[in-house]
């Protein structure tokens, strides 16, 4: 618990800083206030939605030149294993929900931040 929670303050810190220096990059005064969390929210949902993978739909092909550039590459590239697939896998998607948990820090500060 005590990683995670380290981990979430280094993702928010890091999201922060990259939309600090977004705000530098255009000279907008950096205020924290609901644009910032809101971007902050955004940037860590957004690559949680890169780095997340939807399961086995998402890795068949299912049109015919997917079939065809898998086939052409498979001859070449040695298979990989079920078990580097599934630890692959694994590593994503515990990235990916830790991304999806600093994000909500954000998400619910600037909720409450909202006029009512």
């Amino acid at each position: 618990m005590k990683n995670l929670l380290k981990y979430i303050f280094l993702l928010n810190l890091l999201a922060g800083g990259a939309v600090w220096i977004g705000y530098r990059f255009y000279a907008l005064p950096f205020e924290v206030n609901q644009d910032v969390l809101f971007s902050m929210f955004a940037l860590q949902w957004g690559l949680a939605a890169l780095v997340w993978q939807g399961g086995s739909e998402s890795s068949k092909y299912d049109d015919a030149a997917g079939m065809k550039t898998s086939s052409m590459l498979s001859s070449e590239q040695p298979e990989q294993s079920v078990s580097d697939k599934n630890e692959e896998f694994a590593a994503n998607y515990g990235f990916g929900f830790m991304l999806f948990l600093s994000g909500l820090f954000p998400l619910s500060a600037c909720i409450l931040l909202s006029p009512h």
